[in-house]
């Protein structure tokens, strides 16, 4: 008996394929209408007349412009360290002047026939007003110290000159007093 041969074996189906689902291709995000530019009437200028002076037929005359009147000038520029320590030294010359002529012998001082010279310092607002006076080096003899500070005290002084600071300053002069005259 011949064996009928064995059925063949039925193909096995190849596996299923993943489906993919195609991934959805994102909508362009519609752009707003551009605006369209308005259409505006072209407007012809008639061309400016020209000026007289223009003209190239004609000689050309000087044309008259009147001065340009200078800003107001800065102000003046702060003197220079130099021009200001020039401006105390001649200030303080003229103080000591007045104050040496200013000075009276006391009869304290004639009596005692002694003599001697005292420092004083002292202070004045830029219109000459005396504000403090001391006595910054003392003669050694208290009559001539306080006659010394009294001539200052009752010394006018004038205002500061051009080119100081305007502002209080601190002087310092040397009174001379002597029994032998002044």
């Amino acid at each position: 008996m011949i064996k009928p041969a064995p059925p063949k074996p039925k193909p096995v189906p190849p596996p299923p394929k993943p489906v993919v689902h195609p991934k959805p291709i994102p909508k362009p995000v519609p752009l707003p209408p551009l605006p369209r530019p308005i259409p505006r009437p072209v407007v012809h200028h008639p061309l400016p007349p020209k000026p007289l002076l223009a003209k190239t037929s004609a000689p050309q005359a000087p044309v008259y412009t009147p001065p340009v009147t200078p800003p107001a000038p800065p102000p003046p520029p702060a003197p220079s360290p130099a021009a200001r320590q020039s401006a105390i030294d001649t200030y303080a010359a003229m103080l000591r002047t007045r104050v040496q002529a200013n000075a009276r012998v006391p009869d304290s001082v004639r009596m005692m026939h002694v003599g001697g010279t005292a420092v004083i310092s002292f202070r004045l607002t830029p219109s000459g007003h005396l504000l403090s006076a001391q006595v910054a080096k003392s003669s050694g003899i208290g009559a001539i110290n306080r006659a010394a500070l009294k001539t200052v005290e009752n010394t006018s002084f004038p205002p500061f000159i051009k080119k100081m600071p305007k502002h209080p300053m601190t002087f310092d002069v040397l009174v001379h007093l002597s029994a032998h005259g002044s």
